[in-house]
């Protein structure tokens, strides 16, 4: 029989990357800790770790092991949740991440739903490299995985993909008299003009460019901004024009005093939830899924 604490042992070992992390969360000796694998090992007769150097690292059944234990352990903590608290009474944990890439206001846009569900939802949101928090919706420190890409098959493994929303791309300027003359002359207006420039490397940053030359507008880049809050706020001070998905222009608009002065329609900004395979998904994050937001 398998001895499911000597699995939970191996699996948050290999989650956590060392022997001595895992004895901080578990409170236990390394000695203990290693015994209690090595027994595990024996009894499946397989090596699930091997060292490199001062690294341990796991073995091909190790992963194999470590892939079965994640879904195991999954299900359990779901379990144990449902056991606490009655299902109408209990508040529903839910965890985002948002790629850093991301518009914010469109990241609530997708969220907001979630929080329509009877339970009471207590909402964390985390920003960071989408491919920092994929690693953390693999170790299931997150729920949701918010990003406006989609990785790689291969690192997708154990993950599910999902389609939120796909949106053209508008352009925005403070509102006012150089508005309305950027609007009339788009989108021969723009060249130029003072570009406000999102400086990460965005999915739609290459298409945008090459919309650029295709229109023949010549780029005047005033400011390269990570943040894509501070880059709106620029542009409501009037220090030039800059793009956003067209799905949220109702909200840039009336937060920020700009207007739309065209639309990209060939530009496409997608957006994807990436969550793990389970046969139990969280309330929040199934309603979230259901809800379908209109493209602009």
């Amino acid at each position: 029989m398998l001895n499911l604490r000597h699995l939970y042992y191996f699996w948050l070992t290999a989650r956590e990357g060392s022997i001595a992390q895992a004895c901080d969360i578990l409170d236990l000796a390394p000695q203990t800790l290693s015994t209690q694998i090595a027994t595990l090992e024996e009894n499946v007769q397989h090596l699930l770790f091997k060292r490199e150097g001062r690294n341990l690292v796991m073995t091909p059944m190790g992963k194999q092991v470590f892939a079965y234990a994640n879904k195991i352990f999954d299900i359990t903590s779901q379990l144990e949740d449902v056991l606490q608290q009655s299902p109408d009474s209990r508040s529903i944990d839910f965890s985002v991440g948002i790629a850093s890439t991301v518009h914010k206001i469109l990241a609530w846009k997708v969220i907001k739903p979630a929080m329509s569900i009877p339970n009471e939802v207590q909402l964390v949101c985390k920003t960071a490299c989408a491919s920092d928090l994929l690693l953390q919706l693999k170790q299931k420190k997150i729920d949701l995985l918010i990003s406006d890409y989609l990785p790689h098959e291969c690192d997708r493994d154990g993950l599910t993909a999902h389609k939120l929303l796909s949106t053209p791309m508008s352009f925005f300027y403070k509102k006012g008299e150089v508005a309305n003359q950027m609007k009339a002359g788009f989108p021969g207006s723009l060249s130029d003009a003072d570009f406000l420039c999102y400086g990460r490397q965005t999915p739609y940053l290459g298409k945008l460019k090459d919309w650029f030359k295709i229109n023949d507008i010549k780029l005047n880049i005033k400011a390269e901004i990570d943040d894509s809050a501070l880059l709106k706020v620029l542009g409501q001070s009037g220090e030039g024009f800059f793009s956003a998905p067209s799905v949220i222009a109702h909200e840039i608009c009336d937060q920020y005093n700009v207007e739309v002065i065209g639309v990209a329609e060939t530009i496409k900004e997608d957006l994807y939830a990436l969550y793990r395979d389970t046969s139990m998904i969280n309330p929040a994050l199934e309603q979230l899924l259901n809800f379908k937001v209109q493209d602009a």
